[in-house]
């Protein structure tokens, strides 16, 4: 097994040499055909993504998205590095006794790119718009808001049809709109009166009241961002004046790009060999750090054969979890629970261990004993994430010690997103990381456990309990926190000896960055904060084109 990883990383890194020789065949030497700067005299930031990312705030939910949105969107709450959140655009809320109305008061002096104020009715207007659709980051919410009333342009109130205990962190989401700009740009749609709720606009444009604004969306090629120079928050002098979301991270580009200082940060799905590589050119970085990523093995629950618990437990004790933490991701820890470390409400799980002999243990235990060859699992990794092929092939190596057959399969990501919208087309296994859409457990019970909220690309184990959803949404209702996080604990318990999904290792996302003149302080552990996208949160970064 250590010679075979061993060949397969070797090999890579051949790879990767060549294709450091070699010229993009994207950009051109002044970096425009491939997300240079226009016009900025150089104060931007550039970074790639698998895609270009979805900027509509009621429909975008991924990391791409996540990274856009945090930056031409103001959110209600903004949550902090320890998990909590602290006022932004609510300067104060309160809950009633009951837990289930909660009232905040909105500040007054912001406005929009637009140059409308954003007043309370902005907010119960963005509420609506989420549960109406019930797309992007609308199920923190659509199974828990019952009313949303704007008592005047400063106050405004949700209502729920329960008690709500993280309803605060989950606001983090709440990316507020300028209602007035996005009702003079409805189009023709599915809903009413409404069309179709600016869907089409907001799939270029932006309506937002954040620090930075779309100036640009090239599809299937990049989102380039500037300055709100009338942000109502001050922005530090070095705070970069543009970004570019660029929707491309093929590593040839990204290394040439970064050479030639045509781009500032990678991404986090750079193999580790090309962010080696990088490491040694004069100017440039590598950043790491922990946002509470978990790199998943999300099994599928009711497809034969790993809707048997044993098989689900013999891939957990097939995984070289060493190869997967210091040759795969370097500088990762093994998972010790589906919740990461960083979150409110972690737990550590059941132990799972690389030995081949317990794996064959619980194949003999399983209901496919006796014909496990007539089932082969389906092991699915990220067509934009090479480093994930290593992981299939290393799971499919350990099977062939038992007597399991794996079928490796290169999935494009927006076919990941597709095929998981059912049980019958959803992989065995998927090759998956992420941290919380808010940094508590209930974060990932709710988004990737429930099984109200299957049919997502986090939510694809298709699982089915009963018990299990009984138990989130108790835990997720329960106001005091000490008594929610025991609830927390207790749902890892339960699910400690079901393998339900296979946490493999907390990530230690390794960016290259362009040191010599840009301060990374977003991925800097006094800055980093553990909720998905932040890490490219602009207000953070600081950039010296002086000194490019």
């Amino acid at each position: 097994m250590k010679k075979f990883i061993a060949s397969l990383l070797c090999a890579a890194m051949v790879v990767t040499l060549f294709a450091g020789c070699s010229k993009s065949s994207s950009g051109t030497s002044d970096g425009t055909a491939s997300g240079g700067a226009s016009g900025d005299g150089g104060n931007i930031v550039r970074y790639t993504l698998t895609t270009t990312p979805q900027i509509d705030p009621g429909v975008g939910a991924d990391l791409g998205a996540a990274t856009v949105l945090i930056n031409i969107y103001d959110p209600l709450v903004m949550p902090k590095k320890d998990g909590s959140v602290e006022p932004w655009i609510a300067k104060d809320w309160k809950v009633s006794d009951d837990g289930k109305t909660w009232t905040f008061t909105i500040r007054d002096d912001v406005k929009f790119h637009s140059g409308n104020p954003l007043t309370a009715g902005d907010v119960a207007y963005t509420m609506q718009r989420l549960l109406d659709m019930g797309e992007g980051f609308g199920y923190l919410f659509n199974s828990t808001i019952e009313e949303v009333r704007a008592i005047d342009d400063t106050t405004v109130e949700f209502v729920c049809n329960k008690t709500a205990g993280t309803l605060l962190a989950t606001l983090v989401r709440l990316y507020i709109l300028d209602s007035k700009l996005v009702e003079e740009n409805y189009g023709q749609g599915d809903y009413g009166d409404k069309g179709d709720y600016g869907k089409a606009f907001l799939l270029e444009n932006d309506a937002g009241s954040g620090p930075y604004k779309v100036k640009e969306y090239a599809a299937n090629s990049h989102v380039l961002c500037e300055q709100n120079t009338d942000y109502w928050n001050e922005l530090d002098p070095n705070a970069p004046k543009e970004f570019r979301a660029i929707g491309s991270n093929e590593a040839v580009t990204v290394k040439t790009m970064m050479e030639r200082k045509e781009l500032e940060l990678t991404d986090k799905y750079q193999t580790s060999e090309t962010i080696n590589s990088l490491g040694k050119v004069d100017g440039i970085d590598i950043m790491e750090t922990n946002t509470g990523d978990i790199m998943y093995l999300l099994l599928n629950n009711s497809k034969a054969p790993t809707d048997d618990p044993h098989v689900r437990k013999a891939l957990a004790y097939m995984m070289d979890y060493d190869v997967v933490c210091n040759d795969i991701f370097p500088n990762s820890k093994k998972a010790d629970s589906i919740i990461s470390q960083t979150s409110l409400g972690h737990k550590k799980m059941n132990d799972y261990s690389f030995d081949i002999e317990k794996a064959k243990e619980e194949i003999a235990q399983s209901k496919y004993a006796d014909n496990i060859t007539d089932y082969p699992i389906e092991v699915c990794w990220v067509a934009e994430t090479p480093d994930r092929e290593k992981l299939a092939l290393l799971i499919q190596a350990a099977a062939d010690q038992i007597g399991v057959k794996v079928n490796v399969v290169k999935t494009p990501w927006a076919s990941v997103i597709e095929n998981s919208s059912s049980p019958e087309s959803t992989a065995n296994a998927t090759t998956t990381g992420f941290a919380a859409d808010y940094p508590e457990a209930g974060g990932v019970f709710d988004s990737a456990l429930s099984s109200k909220k299957a049919g997502t690309w986090m939510n694809c184990c298709w699982i089915n309990d009963d018990k299990l959803d009984g138990m989130i949404d108790e835990a997720l209702s329960t106001i005091d926190t000490d008594e929610r996080v025991a609830k927390y604990e207790a749902i890892q318990d339960y699910l400690a000896d079901q393998c339900v999904m296979i946490p493999l290792a907390e990530e230690t996302l390794r960016f290259a960055y362009q040191s010599s003149y840009v301060d990374y302080n977003a991925a800097d552990p006094e800055y980093s904060i553990p909720v998905m996208g932040y890490v490219n949160y602009m207000p953070n970064i600081r950039i010296y084109p002086d000194k490019k």
